[in-house]
């Protein structure tokens, strides 16, 4: 038998205290019988041969961050509230998870976070520390900590990813066909002027045609292309590596975000889709007891929007002065006159988080209409793109011929 000290929430009050068993799954299943919802379990001592839990060895190794898909993220929260809500041991419940996971990444991960908790860190700390999670979700889950509701907690931050997954899929499925478009123009253009073109350059030499500037210009893009392969893919990568460093530096983010925002059309998209993630993030952290000005402030950093995330963050600087959230809201300048007056008559009637959930429903609904019209209005556009790429090239070829001909004649 060891000792295993604990600590958890029994009846809504914070407890702590030790337990005997023979392993921690014993123990964490006679705390569940004591009706104990178990936040950390630790044995009290380690024996010199390392003996305790029988899968310390599998722990998924340090906790680092891994790139795990948010839908098979949702599941797993899913599935730990629903084990929970049942009175599963929750090591118990991570290890049921870990065996069903549908990835490796997936269940390392898991095994990590079994692995900070069976040390005696909170659950919270181990979804932080994986840095798989977004922040929300480990502020839900460190809220109900306290309170005592983590299964609600849980299943609340399923909801709330499965949502975001969901608008995710909506906004792929709505470019997929113009981005499909797109790549086979560009395939298109580089075959014909990289294959194509240079077979006729020969016979415009052995004609002695006139090349025109344009079929000059594409013979010599097309000559680049060819002689120098690895060169030209190397100016891509390092264009592509040059872009991605500029967008992690913080002052051109936001002036890159500021731009796109004033862009007619796609600019009001852009700041509707961030607005309604960051209100659907403080409608769940508000309405699973999370402080407004906590809430505001991790709904800043998931907006996924610069400009947004820095309207929010000084709108939290102004609540920390004693002003509403709504005057807040008003002292930026991205912030819609009409999401400002629900915040401001869910404030007045108490209902903040249930107007805030509505209007990132609304703004959700108004983006998927939105991208549907534009991809309506893209779609001819690129078919016109492609016909304008293959025409150009065309009348390169044709217009030396035409020459020559004309000269004969």
């Amino acid at each position: 038998m060891q000792a295993f000290k604990y600590k958890g929430v029994q009846a809504g009050q914070k407890v702590e205290g030790e337990v005997v068993a023979t392993t921690i799954e014993e123990a964490e299943r006679r705390l569940a019988a004591q009706d104990v919802t178990v936040i950390a379990l630790l044995p009290a001592k380690r024996s010199a041969g390392g003996q305790g839990d029988s899968r310390a060895s599998q722990t998924g190794g340090p906790l680092r961050r891994r790139r795990v898909p948010l839908a098979h993220l949702a599941t797993l929260l899913h599935d730990l509230g629903v084990m929970a809500a049942a009175g599963v041991p929750f090591v118990e419940a991570l290890d049921a998870v870990a065996d069903a996971a549908p990835s490796e990444k997936l269940r390392q991960t898991v095994l990590a976070i079994r692995g900070e908790v069976v040390s005696g860190k909170s659950l919270s700390v181990a979804l932080r520390a994986s840095e798989a999670f977004p922040s929300v979700v480990c502020e839900l889950v460190h809220v109900a900590e306290e309170g005592g509701r983590l299964d609600l907690a849980l299943k609340a931050a399923s909801s709330y990813l499965e949502r975001v997954v969901e608008m995710r899929k909506r906004i792929v499925n709505a470019l997929l066909y113009p981005m499909v478009l797109l790549s086979v123009a560009i395939i298109t253009g580089v075959v014909l002027v990289v294959i194509v073109l240079p077979k006729f350059s020969t016979i415009f030499d052995r004609m002695g045609a006139n090349i025109p500037i344009t079929t000059q210009w594409m013979l010599s893009f097309g000559e680049a292309l060819r002689s120098n392969p690895l060169y030209t893919v190397g100016i891509v990568v390092g264009l592509l590596l040059v872009v991605r460093w500029l967008w992690k530096l913080a002052m051109t983010s936001r002036a890159v975000a500021g731009a796109i925002l004033r862009v007619p059309v796609l600019g009001n998209l852009v700041a509707r889709l961030a607005l309604a993630r960051a209100f659907q993030s403080i409608a769940t952290l508000i309405s699973s007891n999370v402080p407004l000005l906590d809430s505001v402030r991790q709904a800043a950093n998931v907006s996924g929007n610069p400009v947004i995330r820095d309207a929010l963050v000084g709108s939290c600087n102004a609540m920390e002065h004693g002003v509403a959230f709504s005057d807040a809201l008003k002292q930026t300048s991205v912030i819609p006159k009409t999401l400002i007056q629900m915040v401001a008559v869910g404030e007045r009637t108490g209902q903040l988080p249930k107007l805030m959930a509505a209007s990132a429903e609304h703004m959700e609904q108004d983006v998927d209409g939105r991208l549907k019209a534009l991809v309506s209005i893209v779609e001819p556009v690129m078919v016109v793109v492609m016909g304008a790429i293959v025409g150009l090239i065309t009348l390169s070829i044709i217009l030396p011929i035409y020459t020559v001909v004309q000269n004969i004649r």
